[in-house]
């Protein structure tokens, strides 16, 4: 195991779990039901991250006629901070979209399920996430900023902001964030899109741009309120190992179902 790996946890837990002490929202104990198996999907994550890249990197490899190398020579000759921002909305407005697909249609929904699963929100709870889920959402959103060329150091700026965001959406605070909630997500409006109500699990889609979803009419933050419930109906299995088995067997049990019927 990479200790810059080990490390990062380290250091998330040292940020995070002091804030969920003193901002608690909800008051729930720091090694909850299910921290060991979220603790196993931090580590496996990075590597399945890399893969991920590795994927995206050979994929274009292989697309090099799309490619426009005027628009990237621009695109690239731009300061860092305004591709950052740039990279911030396709990105965003990309995993907007594979996210409403991942809620909307029934197989992947069976992937998502499992980080739907979640029924104490905290930091560590932003990496349970089933690594085919793992994988599309990060091609989806990645291959646009590969396409239109942003430089690497672009790359490394938004990878490290994505990251933080993904902890902190997550996490069992309740700091408020002002005028700010509507340009950057933050748990007030991300806890929302688990709660445990049925009638707003189709909110919320964006991870970092909540004025995606005023825009595409999917938004849902009431003021001075907070879900007190989280997860879902379905039964996902309680350790990582099940989980990684979960949507195969839900989507044999549905195949079987629809045979049995038609039969």
């Amino acid at each position: 195991m990479s200790p810059e790996i080990v490390k990062g946890f380290i250091i998330l837990a040292c940020i995070f779990i002091p804030l969920e002490r003193i901002f608690a929202l909800h008051n729930q104990k720091v090694f909850r039901r299910g921290w060991k198996t979220d603790a196993t999907y931090f580590f496996t994550g990075h590597f399945i991250g890399r893969f991920g890249a590795i994927v995206v990197a050979v994929t274009l490899s292989l697309m090099t006629d799309l490619f426009n190398p005027e628009l990237q020579s621009k695109i690239a000759s731009q300061p860092i901070w305004l591709q950052f921002a740039e990279a911030i909305v396709i990105s965003d407005l990309a995993y907007y979209l594979a996210h409403r697909l991942l809620h909307e249609v029934p197989w992947l929904w069976q992937f998502h399920a499992v980080h739907h699963s979640i029924e104490r929100m905290d930091w560590l709870a932003a990496v349970r996430v089933h690594p085919c889920e793992q994988l599309f959402t990060q091609i989806c959103k990645m291959m646009p900023l590969y396409w239109l060329g942003f430089t690497t150091e672009t790359f490394a700026v938004y990878a490290l902001y994505s990251a933080a965001i993904a902890f902190l959406i997550h996490a069992n605070i309740t700091i408020k964030f002002g005028p700010l909630k509507w340009f950057v997500a933050t748990p007030e409006f991300h806890h929302w899109h688990h709660s445990q109500s049925p009638k707003i699990y189709n909110k919320n889609f964006a991870v970092q741009l909540p004025l995606l979803d005023l825009l595409f009419g999917t938004m849902y933050m009431p003021a001075k309120k907070m879900p007190d419930r989280y997860g879902i109906s379905d039964t996902v299995p309680a350790g990582y190992v099940g989980q990684i088995f979960y949507p195969f067997s839900r989507m044999m049990q549905n195949a079987r179902s629809k045979f049995q019927t038609k039969y």
